[in-house]
């Protein structure tokens, strides 16, 4: 990548103006000055959804004046060298906020289908090329055989780790994977004594990651993180958001081949596992009429957040024998829709999950707002009760190895007269020993099950 040497002017500040041109075709990284922008293929890769706290980022299809209302948001919400002039149309001025400031200007990169052209004045400096280049990430680079430490960033993948038989190896891992989820703790032997990344599901301090010299990095798909590591010799794996059910065997077999040894054997017991569990549960349920098929909305973090027909969720309703109403909603998970919409869809039951119990919004409270809110008592499932909440383990049982349970659970809890030989407190004690080598005992799962914490409160 070129870059421009600056040359400070006395007094005078440099500015840089950026114009847009095209619309974003494939996803990548937008790099300019020292910011970058993530783009995203569509919602559904990106793993924040719509949490409103994640970085500036954009999506494939996104224009010219999307990208430079991005650029002019980085940089306000950065506050540090540079401050926005102007954001107009197609083109934002910057200039720096100290005369002399700035040391070096790269050249300005962009994914597939945008191109950025470029203009300094102040400072006696020339811009070195016009336009940036797609974003191609570099080469990959090959996992170490035999690794030996290891870092657990992306959400689900401590307890991915663990099943593969790698916790031994993990060296940092998210805040999240015990924030939210005392059961964690209870469960995994080594998670307490981790080191913890910070507000990883808004991005990754690289810097502190490093401190770490991990040899595998199991992140999110973020194409500025992934950079970072690349540009590091550090090999990642980005995990994914599955639109259906056999993604997520994928991404088991993906973890276990870059581990390799017997993690390779443990994936693929658990993948039969899976396939055993949930031909059982279409076998019972594939029968039902569609007008026997009760409508079943999923809620995610708020009421008013659900998944669309590019979330697997569509899949796990169907299995279970239900109807999802969301199946038509161009989306993948965690997307928002009015209050009109759910009205409209009128669902017979409701289901309520990616809450931790720590969450500041807890499921729990999610569902006394859904029944005591009088906006809500016009749809079926709050006048006939069936709002049912999702278990919470030791992670979220919509994301990640737990979901086979989601599955069942909610199979039973749409159809009782067809799985009342399902003892889903008996699944849970089987899973937990089969794949995380702990002995629940009934009590514990039966906690579990009904989002109690190790101490049964």
């Amino acid at each position: 990548m070129a870059a421009v040497l600056m040359t400070g002017c006395g007094d005078e500040k440099v500015e840089y103006e950026i114009t847009a041109a095209g619309e974003i075709t494939a996803p990548g990284e937008i790099s300019f000055l020292d910011y970058s922008i993530n783009v995203y293929k569509d919602q559904t890769s990106n793993s924040c959804g719509s949490c409103a706290d994640q970085p500036v980022h954009l999506y494939v299809g996104d224009d010219s004046e999307d990208a430079v209302k991005a650029v002019a948001a980085a940089v306000e919400r950065a506050d540090d060298r540079w401050e926005v002039v102007s954001c107009e149309g197609n083109t934002v001025l910057l200039r720096e906020k100290t005369a002399a400031s700035v040391d070096e200007i790269p050249e300005a990169v962009t994914p597939e289908g945008l191109n950025f052209i470029t203009k300094i004045s102040g400072g006696g400096v020339r811009i070195a090329s016009e336009g940036g280049e797609a974003a191609d990430g570099g080469s990959d680079i090959a996992f170490p055989e035999n690794p030996e430490r290891i870092a657990a960033v992306y959400g689900p993948s401590y307890e991915l780790l663990t099943m593969l038989g790698a916790e031994d190896l993990i060296v940092v891992r998210a805040d999240v994977q015990t924030d939210d989820f005392p059961w964690a703790e209870k469960v995994f032997s080594r998670i307490s004594e981790i080191p913890v990344l910070n507000n990883v599901h808004t991005s990754v301090n690289f810097e502190e990651l490093m401190k770490y010299d991990p040899q595998i990095v199991y992140t999110f798909p973020r194409e500025n993180e992934l950079n970072q590591l690349r540009k590091a010799g550090v090999p990642a794996l980005a995990g994914t958001s599955g639109e259906t059910l056999d993604d997520l065997k994928k991404q088991v077999r993906d973890y276990a081949e870059t581990l390799g040894g017997d993690a390779v054997e443990r994936g693929e017991a658990y993948c039969d596992y899976f396939d055993s569990r949930l031909s059982d549960i279409k076998k019972r349920t594939s029968g039902i009429s569609e007008e026997d098929r009760p409508r079943v909305y999923y809620a995610g973090v708020d009421v008013l957040t659900t998944y669309g027909r590019h979330s697997d969720m569509m899949e796990v309703i169907r299995a279970a024998g239900g109807t999802p109403v969301s199946e038509s909603l161009n989306a993948g998970n965690r997307s928002q829709i009015n209050y009109e919409q759910l009205m409209k869809w009128d669902p017979e039951v409701i289901f309520i999950d990616h809450g931790g119990m720590n969450d500041g919004s807890t499921v729990e409270e999610l569902k006394k707002e859904i029944m005591s809110d009088p906006a809500y008592s016009a749809v079926t499932a709050v006048k006939n009760g069936e709002i049912y909440l999702s278990p919470s383990g030791v992670f979220y049982w919509d994301m990640g190895i737990q979901k086979i349970l989601l599955v069942m659970n909610m199979a039973k809890l749409l159809h009782p007269d067809l799985f009342e030989d399902l003892n889903m407190e008996n699944e849970i004690m089987e899973f937990y020993k089969k794949f995380f080598d702990y002995d629940l005992t009934g009590q514990e799962a039966d906690w579990i099950l009904n989002r109690l914490s190790p101490e049964g409160r």
